[in-house]
């Protein structure tokens, strides 16, 4: 397996209040004859909005409209996602699309805690409105620190998901860092969702973390893009994000197979520190792939196409 690198696609020039860095965890789906990306984008105190930007069906690399107005704002006062939502996941349910995304809570003894929600577009993804005002996805009795960041797809009557559990918090260097893996859940109606033990990637050593799954299945292969960590050095630095790749014959038990499709950072450039938050896209025959490099989204999103074997 073999990505040819198109790019960078977008990074916020900083002329809209609340987009003025970043272009996080982008999300993608086919809208007529364009691609709308989701991202989460930052304003001057480093809370996240959901923004979106609409990219050329035939050609993505390129542009064709940056939305000034956010499609997902914060929560009220006191929820879940009162400081911050980010993407994760669209699907369409109903005639309607669905987007699971992650909320943020600022706390004190932990920099923040994070939980699943979601919300319903009716205008083909441009405005979402929240379906409930707490998480559908939140840490419980067997995962007391979070549940986020889900990839979801419809499998007959069933919704499977494949999510970011936290399993701990850990004190490196002064700071107190999260530690966290993947897990996977099915749902009958996407929103009570059977959570098993397990984890779907165990980890190579304790201080790996595991984020942004993202789940396609091709003839009777899973796939599953994903993005590992250190949880040292890991802010642009020898131990920064990278994207892994495993392969599942259930969706249930996976192998890790990095050393033959893993994306590392490029030489030089706006991913050279790091490369993350993957998300595969189907368009027309061809399979593209859209991730964030240095900074996690600072220095914007970018494409990459799976060549020809």
């Amino acid at each position: 397996m073999s990505w040819r690198r198109l790019g960078r696609v977008f990074v916020p020039d900083g002329s809209i209040p609340w987009m003025r860095t970043h272009a996080q965890v982008p999300t993608a789906f086919v809208v007529d004859d364009f691609v709308r990306v989701l991202i989460a984008t930052r304003d001057d105190s480093g809370r996240a909005r959901v923004g979106v930007v609409d990219v050329d069906r035939r050609n993505p690399e390129r542009v064709v409209r940056i939305h000034d107005t956010p499609a997902l704002d914060f929560g009220e006062p006191g929820t879940f996602d009162e400081d911050g939502v980010m993407p994760s996941e669209v699907l369409e349910v109903d005639g309607a699309l669905w987007m699971y995304y992650s909320g943020w809570n600022r706390k004190v003894s932990t920099p923040y805690h994070n939980a699943t929600g979601l919300a319903v577009s009716e205008d083909g993804g441009r405005t979402f409105r929240r379906l409930y005002q707490g998480p559908v996805l939140e840490r419980s009795a067997e995962e007391p620190y979070l549940a986020v960041t889900p990839t979801v797809i419809r499998d007959g009557a069933r919704f499977l998901c494949w999510y970011v559990s936290g399993l701990r918090w850990v004190d490196l260097d002064g700071r107190r860092e999260p530690v966290y893996a993947i897990k996977h859940a099915h749902s009958l109606d996407g929103v009570h969702w059977v959570r098993p033990p397990e984890l779907s990637i165990p980890q190579q050593h304790e201080l790996e973390a595991y984020s942004r799954p993202c789940v396609r299945r091709t003839g009777g292969l899973w796939e599953m893009w994903y993005c590992f960590r250190h949880s040292l050095n890991f802010r642009d630095g020898a131990g920064s994000y990278r994207i892994g790749y495993a392969t599942s014959s259930d969706g249930i038990r996976w192998q890790r197979r990095d050393d033959e499709a893993a994306l590392l950072p490029a030489t030089h450039g706006w991913d050279s520190m790091m490369i993350c938050y993957p998300f595969v896209l189907d368009v027309d025959g061809s399979r593209l792939m859209f991730h964030n490099g240095n900074g996690f989204g600072r220095s914007g999103f970018g494409l990459c196409r799976l060549d020809a074997p």
